[in-house]
Parts: structure tokens; sequence; C-alpha cells
């Protein structure tokens, strides 16, 4: 029935009232004129009963049987009926159809209907087939007591052919009627029921549009239709639907936007515990392309911490916090937060630059408490002998007093190479404002200042470079990087050895090498070497007036300025010595 269109099963509900309607009315004329006409047929059929009663008191008596079934059979081809007289016991003794020396063949008629009515009621009648003549016939019968005939039961039957004639007609006639409503009340059922159904699929095709995320579609009906409520409230839903999904649309393309935007890996568990979406941080953490959906944590990471901190939430918790270091190197800071309606969220925050500063400002403080402890432990030892009136004045005491200027000058240098290397980080974290340079030139002013230290050792210098190299650079920064590098590479040097310095000039950058003779830096520490404190042979570094802040200033200088710093040690087709090369962008006006 389901699968029935609904104009059909409109017409069949329409039908299964017309019918009834129809015919049960229909019936009841029907048999109510059916009645009507049979009984005027019996009240016909007693009239006539009536008027041969009459006839017969009005004739002589007659002679014998014979003559009476004469007479009877006279009257009954004169009246087109059969007539027939039944003694009291049931025997005919005349009868208009049969003839006379038949009449004994014919059956004792005392069980008739009609006979036994008239016998109890002085009259009856009655309907039924008639063998003898092969009719339906009305009977009509009454109680005749005269002197002209024997005493019993005079009967008339009159054919029913005219009245089942005139019955057969009617009947045509009203069914041929009946057929020819039941066909117009059809056509116009359906005609109604199509003009019905149109704008009902008018509202399911809007409906299916609608379902289908074309909001745009509206109903158009008449302000006069039976629908025009129903298609304003189906207008007025598709505008609020189309609202809100509009504005859902919006805030999903912000969230999504905002989710994908974050530094910080987000990923949705359900509520099996299983990743139900991520965020492109999450999956560059997690490494699994192209998707980690479906996978439970373990599985992603590896990491036991990170599966009992969700199963925890799962199971209840509202919230935890771990910090979990992922690959030996990267420090993540967890929170898992438990959603009211089943699931977590669980982010992920990067916090190893915040570890690896934590442990630098450690092993700062640690450094600068060691780079200080040694020379302020002298200055103080050193004093407090002076403090002895008897030594000031023995010969040792200017040694004394020397000892505590060189002391003090190493902490002097300390503290000003700890200034300029935090004014260098300043000037990294705004915009250095550089110029074009001859570089040259910088490094001529450099080697001027570290002249009376190279010519004490003994050391001379190889200047390989052009007369004037154009950078992008700070003149001041350049010619501090080339005065670390060889003041290094003098410290670090022997005597009587020889610093190479050169250059390697591109098109677009300018390379600076600066060698030295030393015993050069092995492999495990040129990776560290630039660092702040950071040492190879902390007695000798020390002993020859390092602070140990030189590279960490020569590579702050450097990378403000654009360029990175190496080192390389030992050199090509060298067994000792190092080289300490940084480049720089050339200067845009005096490229060639």
């Amino acid at each position: 029935m389901k699968s029935i269109r609904f104009r059909t099963r409109l017409l069949l509900s329409f039908w299964l009232i017309l019918i009834p309607a129809l015919c049960l009315p229909a019936y009841y004329i029907y048999r109510t004129l059916e009645n009507d006409i049979y009984k005027e047929a019996t009240a016909n059929a007693f009239t006539q009963l009536e008027f041969i009663h009459w006839l017969l008191n009005e004739r002589p008596a007659f002679d014998n049987e014979q003559a009476l079934d004469k007479w009877c059979e006279d009257l009954g081809a004169q009246l087109h009926y059969r007539i027939t007289i039944i003694a009291a016991g049931g025997r005919v003794i005349a009868d208009s159809d049969v003839n006379y020396p038949n009449i004994n063949l014919l059956d004792n008629h005392s069980d008739r209907e009609e006979i036994i009515g008239a016998r109890k009621f002085g009259q009856a009648s009655s309907i039924r087939y008639s063998f003898t003549i092969g009719r339906n016939l009305i009977y009509a019968a009454k109680n005749i007591n005269t002197p002209n005939a024997p005493s019993g039961v005079l009967r008339v039957a009159i054919p029913l052919s005219s009245v089942e004639t005139r019955l057969a007609y009617f009947g045509h006639r009203f069914w041929l009627i009946l057929f020819i409503m039941f066909i117009l009340t059809t056509l116009l059922g359906f005609f109604l029921t199509r003009k019905l159904e149109a704008p009902i699929l008018e509202i399911i095709q809007t409906a299916t549009a609608i379902g289908e995320g074309k909001y745009e579609k509206r109903l158009d009906m008449d302000a006069g239709s039976e629908f025009a409520r129903l298609s304003e409230c189906i207008n007025a839903m598709t505008r609020k639907i189309q609202q809100d999904i509009r504005m859902i649309t919006e805030q999903k393309q912000e969230l999504e936007a905002v989710f994908g935007g974050m530094q910080e890996g987000v990923m949705l568990l359900d509520q099996e515990g299983k990743i139900k979406a991520t965020n492109d941080a999450l999956t560059w953490i997690a490494k699994c392309m192209p998707s980690c959906v479906g996978h439970r944590p373990m599985e992603v990471f590896l990491n036991p911490e990170i599966q009992e901190a969700c199963n925890q939430v799962l199971m209840g918790k509202d919230m935890i916090k771990r910090k979990i270091a992922l690959n030996n190197e990267i420090v993540y800071e967890v929170n898992v937060v438990k959603i009211p309606d089943g699931g977590a969220v669980v982010v992920f925050h990067d916090i190893s630059e915040l570890v690896r500063l934590e442990k630098v400002r450690q092993d700062f403080v640690a450094n600068v408490s060691h780079e200080l402890r040694t020379p302020l432990t002298s200055i103080k030892g050193y004093a407090e002998t002076l403090l002895n009136e008897k030594f000031r004045t023995s010969d040792q005491a200017d040694s004394f007093v020397t000892t505590i200027i060189k002391n003090a000058d190493q902490m002097s240098n300390i503290v000003n190479d700890l200034l300029e290397l935090t004014k260098l980080q300043q000037q990294q974290r705004k915009a250095v404002r550089l110029s074009t340079v001859n570089a040259a030139l910088c490094f001529s002013s450099a080697w001027e200042t570290v002249m009376p230290m190279s010519n004490e050792k003994g050391i001379s210098l190889d200047n390989r470079l052009p007369d004037s190299v154009w950078v992008t650079a700070d003149e001041h920064s350049l010619i501090q990087v080339f005065r670390n590098l060889l003041d290094n590479a003098i410290r670090h040097s022997p005597t009587d050895t020889k610093i190479t310095v050169f250059a390697e000039i591109t098109q677009a950058a300018a390379t600076f090498g600066v060698q030295d003779e030393g015993t050069g830096i092995p492999l495990q520490h040129q990776k560290r070497i630039f660092e702040r404190f950071y040492r190879v042979d902390n007695e000798r570094s020390r002993a020859s007036g390092g602070t140990g802040l030189g590279l960490s200033i020569c590579r702050n200088a450097i990378f403000g300025m654009g360029g990175k710093i190496w080192v390389k040690s030992p050199p090509d087709d060298q067994l000792k010595g190092s080289v300490f090369y940084f480049s720089l962008n050339r200067a845009v006006d005096f490229l060639t």
C-alpha cells in the first residue's frame, strides 16, 4: 500500500466511499420497486379472482365436472389466466390449462401454499414456478361454497412474465444510470485528486530540493489555496534553514581556519578512544600520512604516556597535563580535556624551545658563575695578601698587583662580551639596519686592533682579500666579526705561524675565510663551538685570555646581517689548523 501513489490511494478511498453510497440506496430502491410491483401484481390477481368468483356465482349449476372444466378452459382462454378449482381434499376437478382427461394425472394440491392459506384465512397468494406450464406464476386462491359448483378452492394463476419484463426494464435502466453516475463521479474524482495532488507534488519536490541542499527553492501557491499556509510555513522554514546553514558554514570555516592555522597539534578522540579528527600540525607531529583518523594514540605516537593520559580522561577525569618528549629532541606539553558528551580533545604544545632556553639559561648562569669565580677568587686571594703591610713592601707585591689587574681585565672582557652579545641578540629581534660596506676596509680596521698581539707571537698575515668587497652589512658588527675571528686565530696558533684571510665572491654573495695553523678542532666539538662559554680546552682557553664568547658573538652578528657562519677543521689538503667561514649578501649597487 505504501508503494501506491497518493493520487491512486486517494481515488481508491473515494471509490470505497462512493460505491457503498451509490449501491446501497440503489439496492434499497430496486427492492422497494420490486416489492411494489409484486404487490400490484398480487392485488391484480385477487381482483381477477373476485371477478371469476362473481362469474361463477352468476352461472347456472354445472351438469358435471367436465362441464365445469370446459367453462374454466373457455374463460381462461378469454382472460389469458390459468383457472383451477380444487376440491376439499386437494383433488383438482377443473383446470383451464389441462385437458379434462388428464386432470386425474395432476398432483394433489392440498399442500400448496395458497391452498393452505385459503382454507385457513379465506384467501391467500403465493409466487412460484409452475412445472406444468413451465413459467413463474402468481397464485391467488379463495374458498368457494356455491350451489353452482362443488365446494373447495378457486385459484387463479397469472403469469409473471410481464412483471419480470417490467422489473428487468427498470433494473437495466437503473443499473445503467448507476454505472454512468459511477463513471462520472470517478472522472470527477480523478480530476479532483489530480488537482489536489499537484500542490502536494510541488511540496514534495521542494522538500526534496531542500533536503539536497538547494535552499534557494521556494513554493509559490495562490493565497486562496488550501496549501497556502503550508507553503508559507515551508518557505519560512527554508529561509531559516538557509540562514542557519550559512551561519554554521561560516562558523565551520572559521573553526577550520583556526583549527588548521594553529601551531599546536590538536586531535579529537571519540568515545571509544579512536582519533576522530586532527589538524595539520598534529598530522605533521605524528607523521601519519595520509591520515591518523581511526587509529588509537598509541598506534600513532608509540608512547604509552599519551595513551594512558587519554584512557584516564575517557574513564572520567576532566583534564590531564603531561610533559612528554618525542624522538628525544622535541618536548611537548600534552593537555587532554574531557568532552561532556563523550570523547576527549588532546592538544600538543611544542615547548622544546622553552626547555632549550631554560637549559641555556641554566648553563649560562653556571658558565658565567664559573668564568667569574676563577678571576674573583684570584683577585680576592691576592688582595687579601696585599693587606699585609710587610708583604706590600716586598718585591712580589708588584707582581700580585699585576695579576689582580689581569684578572680584573678578564672579568671586564667577559662583561663587555656579554653586553655585546645581548646587544646583538636584541638587534636580531628588531630589524638591523644594513648598509653597503666595503668588507676589505672592515678587515683592515680589525687587523690593526689585533696586530700588537700577533706581533708579540710572531704571527704573520697573508691577506688575499681584494681591495674592495662590497657587501650588505653593519660596519661595526662586521669589524667585530673579523676582530673576534683574528683574535681567536692568534690565541690558538703557535708562535711564528701564519694566518690567511681570503674571499670567494659569487654573483649573489661573498664568502670570507680566516685560516690558522693551530692544532685544529676535533669533529665532535665543531657543532658547539659557537655556543656561549663553550671551550674545547678550558684550561688552555683561559690561559690564552679568551672569554668563551667571541664565536657566539660572531654567530649572532652574522645571523643578524642575513648570513651564515661555519668552521672546517682541518682545511682541505691540511693535517692541522682550522678555517672559519662566513658569508654575506653582496651589495646590489655593486653587482656586475
